[in-house]
Formats: structure tokens, C-alpha cells, sequence
């Protein structure tokens, strides 16, 4: 369930001091939303670059951007708040200028201090790319607008305009030698401009590509571009008269980055097809090498300025340093994430298991120290849900390949694969006596397993209205007394069905929009539900009937759970979590930090801490706004 169930005791507490008196190099407490304790998860990359003089590491995320020493690859800084929410980032080559794109402004700011020397307004919608000339004089753009703007770098003047897309811009780069620009149209948009960057003039536009262009890149002497998409192709184009000088035909698809080597004669190419780099010679085409470690998609190369190491990012969360002539691994920068949709703590309140490791493992992390004691490997997709057995001997964690996995809790050991699901598995909900699992899957589906055997006992269709096996989003609670399921899929009917005869005893009809998540009250007696229409709705768990509407909420529900005396709800939504009195419906505390919708929250026992997991792929434990710490 998205609503898993937090246990904590006093243990708590002192995993609450081991933070605060932690180091300053402890990032999971840096620049920590108001009321959080600890955040872990570094958020999802998407990007990264070079300072100039090749020490420091730039790393665009889901919650901002990441310093790192190239060197150690420990984490220097994290830059936070809306400025370092960005669209794209470039450095000038003396390192002077640090170009952010916000929405549809460029803000030019210093390297070292951050402060703001420019603003360069006039697109008018987001900016996706920025590239400095190899002088630093301008600065080009490019812009959902369809537009690439080019701008002097000094003074902020907006030089000229750039019109000969149909669609977005999703890459610009200048020339080495500075007099030539290439921009590539996403989407819709297969083309290649080539621009004189002097007079704005375009001087032609390659049409080739049968499919949609993710990289280009110029090769050092400034003769030849190099392009890759979604085909199995790179191709090398003679950029003064734009023929297709050389196809090299690769086993990938969807090619997510081509690079030169800083002498020209290897191509380096990564992926969404599979986790490896491919090493090109230029001049015959042939494979020279493979670079095997990453176990996710790569979706972004680029060479040091010495041109001895090259790097890659993956969705599986690591940033990798390769020695650029051998193939070598150097060194891993880990912790970015793909999603963090499941938190539960351990009975015993001694261990958390949270799923926000992008090599779809689950973390076992020491209450008391935070540190990651075990990880549950086996999934070969991203954890969606995870909970324990009410005796704390089982843990239960679901995945987007379909799959249940059943650990011993104890020892990390894995037990047995539930398979029956064909596709992910959000919500997961055991019965009191630990021997029933109940399982909601986004194929439609219900199923009610017996743990000692693996079995299936039955299965339930989710809506009703869909064909078996269709696509359809899916929430589940088990009542405490076993006997009856809530199952919430994309309608606005919520179901209870008697888990001994498997029909629908009643339906609960009143939202106006698809319910997303539902919840019962630890006693039993109420069910709470959620979704699109942004209100959390109370039903009498045996009547059926509406028992009360609270107002409207930030934004669509993701995820609700009741506090341990039944008193308080605690629900995610796209903006942030809102805390509601149960009697009265009064909003008590809204928690803002998180980045992106907030797939799970759970209070712990005592109802102090309250864990959120959510697809800015970072977990965060937060104070309970009216309760005290623990003593």
C-alpha cells in the first residue's frame, strides 16, 4: 500500500541526534525543507558539466544541482531553491560566467559567489540548451520557442534570432573554431541548421534523419558533425556542404549521446537501449572498445577539458569516470535516484527500508546511523512498493517488472518470487496473521497470496470496467479485521469487496474524478480516499455512506494514510503534504520540500515523525507539526 505503516520507538530518537550532530559533509542534511529531519536520496540527474579548469563536477537534479571534487567525487555543495531548478547550464571557457536557464530566462551568474550578474529575457517559453563560443563572447539558446537566440555574453544584448525549426530546440554547440553554429529540432523536428554565426545566416539544414535527433556534437577540427537518435545510426555529416560523409551502424537504438575525444579519432556513444558506452574509430567506423558497469540506460557522455577521462551519467544513478585511452574505470558517484515510492520502517523500529537506490534494490538502512546495512538486490525494475509482515519476520517489496519479492527481514535472504502480475505492482497490504498478502497491480488486477506457499488464493479484478490485463492505476487496504478489501483503480468508484466470497459488497460513489488511493483507520471503522478532484473523502467503513469532505487540497492526491490514534490524515499530493484533522477536516500543517509528486507518507507509531517517499526520488522524514520529539 502507498499508505505503508511507520514503526518507531525510541530508537528514533537517537537516529534523530546521530543527524544533528553529524558532520557538515552529512548532504542529507543539507538545506533540508522547513520541519524535515533527514532527506535521503540525492535526486535524479538530469545533467551535468565541467568547470572550466576540469576540478569540479556541475550535476543538474530533481532537487537541485550537485557540486562534486572531480578528484574524490565527494560532494562539495547543493544548490537549492527555484533558481537552481533547471532547464540547462553553461560555463564560459575562462570559468567567469555561469549561465542557469530558468523557465524562459537566462541568468548569468558568478561561479564561485552565485551572485547575479544578468538576466537575459525574450524567449518565450523554456530554454532546453545553452553553449558559450569558444571565445566567450556569446552565449546561443535554445528554446521550446523554436528559436535559438544568440546574446552577448558581456553585455546581456540580445544579438540576434535564429528562426528555421518547426519544433522545440534540443541541442545548440558552436563550432571549435567559433564560426559555425549547429542546432537540433526536437520532436517533431529532425533537422540539423547549420548558422553563420557572424550574420545569423543559415547556411543549410540537413533533412536526413528518418527519426527524431538527440545528440550532435563537432569534431575538433570543426569540419565534420557527428548525430545521433532514435535509429541504430551515427551519422558524420561534412558541415560545409552537408553530405553524409560516413554511416556508422551500431546494434543500439535510440542513441542518447555521441562524443569526440579531444584529438578526434574516437567516438564515444551511449544509449538508452542498453547500460554500455561504445568506443568508434572515426576513420574506419570499428568498434575499438566496450564500457561495461553501468546497469541502466546511459543517457549523457562528455570528455574532462584534458580530454583523459570520460564520463557518463545513467539512470541508474551513478555518474562514472573512465580513463579515456584504456577504457578503465576510475571512480562512481552514486546516490541520484530514478524514484523513491516506498518507505516502511521495521517493527523493532531498528531498521528502514526505502526504496530510493536506482539499481532497483531495497535499502536496509541502521535507524541509529542512517548507513545502508544490507540492499535487497533481485528486481530488474524500480521499487514500487514495499511492506512488512505484522511480526516484522517478512518483508514484501513490489516492482514495476511485475514481480513480489519476499525477504527475511533478519538476514536479507531472498525466499520466494510471487509471479502473476504483468505489470507494476504500487500497493501491497498484509493480513494481521501475516499469511495473506494482498497485491494491486497497475494490469487490473488484485491478487490475495499465501505467504507460506506462494500461492494464489484469488483474484480480483479492479475495474470493472476495463478488460482484464488493461492498464489501470491501482490502490489497495486491507481492513484490519481481514474481511474486506477497498480497492481504488482510475474511476471514481471506489470498491469493497468481501475477501471470503470475492464479490463487491459495496460501491462508494461520490468523487468526481478517478480515486487514486484509499485508507483504512486503524480501528477499522473509516475509509479514507483521494485523487483527481483534490478532496479527501470519509466513508463509514460498514455503512458505505459519506461521512464528511475536506476541502480542497494542493493538488491531486498520490497518497493518504491515518495517524496511529485515527486522529489525523497525512496526504501527498503534487505540491506537498497536507495534514488534516480528522473530526473537523481542519487543515493543521502543510509540508513543502519535495519536487515532484509524493507517492507515499506513513506517521510513525507514536504519530511524531511522518516518512514521504515521492518521485523527486528522495525520501524525507519530517517533524510532526504539533507533536513533540521523543524524549
Amino acid at each position: 500500500m502507498k499508505n505503508l505503516k511507520l514503526l518507531s520507538t525510541l530508537v528514533t530518537f537517537i537516529f534523530l541526534l546521530s543527524f544533528s550532530s553529524s558532520s557538515a559533509q552529512d548532504y542529507t542534511r543539507w538545506h533540508l525543507p522547513e520541519g524535515a529531519i533527514v532527506r535521503f536520496g540525492k535526486g535524479r540527474v538530469y545533467g551535468f558539466t565541467y568547470f572550466p579548469d576540469g576540478t569540479r563536477l556541475a550535476v543538474r537534479s530533481s532537487i537541485g544541482t550537485w557540486i562534486y571534487d572531480v578528484d574524490t567525487g565527494e560532494e562539495i555543495e547543493l544548490l537549492t531553491g527555484d533558481m537552481w531548478d533547471t532547464g540547462a547550464m553553461a560555463f564560459s571557457p575562462d570559468g567567469n560566467t555561469f549561465a542557469v536557464a530558468r523557465g524562459s530566462n537566462i541568468h548569468l551568474l558568478d561561479p564561485d559567489t552565485r551572485n547575479q550578474r544578468d538576466v537575459l529575457t525574450g524567449h518565450t517559453f523554456s530554454v532546453y540548451t545553452l553553449a558559450f563560443s569558444p571565445t566567450g563572447e556569446t552565449l546561443a539558446s535554445g528554446s521550446r520557442d523554436t528559436t535559438v537566440r544568440l546574446w552577448d555574453a558581456n553585455t546581456g544584448e540580445l544579438l540576434r534570432t535564429l528562426i528555421g525549426h518547426t519544433d522545440r530546440i534540443a541541442s545548440v554547440i558552436y563550432s571549435p573554431d567559433g564560426k559555425m553554429l549547429a542546432s537540433a529540432g526536437g520532436f517533431e523536428d529532425n533537422t540539423i541548421c547549420l548558422w553563420n554565426v557572424q550574420t545569423g545566416e543559415l547556411l543549410r539544414t540537413i533533412t536526413e534523419h528518418p527519426d527524431r535527433i538527440y545528440p550532435i556534437t563537432y569534431s575538433p577540427d570543426s569540419m565534420t558533425l557527428a548525430s545521433g537518435g532514435r535509429d541504430s545510426k551515427i551519422r558524420l555529416w561534412n558541415v560545409h556542404t552537408g553530405e553524409l560523409i560516413k554511416t556508422i551502424i551500431t546494434d543500439m537504438k535510440y542513441i542518447s549521446s555521441v562524443v569526440y575525444s579531444l584529438d578526434g579519432g574516437t567516438l564515444a556513444s551511449g544509449s538508452r537501449s542498453d547500460n554500455n558506452i561504445y568506443m568508434w574509430d572515426v576513420q574506419t567506423g570499428e568498434l575499438l572498445k566496450t564500457l561495461a558497469g553501468h546497469t541502466d540506460h546511459v543517457d549523457s557522455l562528455a570528455y574532462a577539458p584534458d580530454g583523459k577521462t570520460l564520463t557518463s551519467e545513467s539512470e541508474d544513478g551513478t555518474i562514472r569516470f573512465w580513463d579515456a585511452d584504456t577504457g578503465e574505470h576510475l571512480k562512481t558517484i552514486s546516490g541520484h535516484t530514478f524514484l523513491a515510492r516506498a518507505v516502511v520502517f521495521s517493527p523493532d523500529g531498528k531498521i528502514l527500508a526505502s526504496s530510493e537506490r536506482a539499481d532497483n534494490a531495497v535499502a536496509l538502512r541502521d535507524v541509529q546511523t542512517g548507513k545502508v546495512l544490507k540492499t535487497l538486490a533481485g528486481h530488474t525494475n524500480h521499487l514500487s512498493s514495499a511492506v512488512y509482515s505484522p511480526d516484522g519476520k517478512t518483508l514484501a517489496s513490489g516492482s514495476w517488472d511485475g514481480e513480489i519479492r519476499l525477504w527475511n527481514a533478519q538476514t536479507g535472504e531472498h525466499l520466494k518470487t510471487l509471479v502473476g502480475h504483468e505489470r507494476g505492482v504500487p500497493s501491497l497490504s498484509f493480513s494481521m496473521d501475516g499469511t495473506t498478502l494482498a497485491s494491486g497491480g497497475w494490469d487490473n488486477t488484485v491478487y490475495l497470496w499465501y505467504v507460506p506457499t506462494g500461492h494464489i488464493l484469488q483474484t480480483i479484478t479492479g475495474n470493472t470496467n476495463k478488460p482484464q490485463g488493461n492498464y489501470s492505476e491501482m490502490d489497495i487496504s486491507l481492513r484490519p479485521d481481514g474481511q474486506t478489501l477497498a480497492v481504488a483503480t482510475d474511476e471514481e468508484v471506489i470498491r469493497l469487496w468481501d475477501i471470503r466470497t470475492g464479490e463487491v459488497k459495496t460501491e462508494l460513489i461520490g468523487h468526481e474524478r478517478r480515486v487514486s488511493v484509499v485508507a483504512y483507520s486503524p480501528n477499522g471503522l473509516v475509509l479514507a480516499s483521494g485523487g483527481g478532484d483534490r478532496e479527501i473523502r470519509l466513508w463509514d467503513a460498514i455503512s458505505g455512506e459519506l461521512v464528511s469532505t475536506f476541502p480542497e487540497q494542493l493538488d491531486s492526491i498520490m497518497s493518504i494514510t491515518f495517524s496511529p490514534d485515527g486522529q489525523t490524515i497525512a496526504s501527498g499530493t503534487v505540491g506537498g503534504i497536507y495534514i488534516s484533522d480528522v473530526a473537523t477536516g481542519k487543515h493543521i500543517a502543510t509540508l513543502i520540500g519535495h519536487k515532484r509528486p509524493v507517492r507515499s507518507v506513513a506517521f510513525s507509531p507514536d504519530g511524531k515523525m511522518l516518512a514521504s517517499g515521492s518521485d523527486d526520488s528522495t525520501v524525507i522524514l519530517w517533524k510532526v507539526p504539533g507533536k513533540k520529539s521523543p524524549q
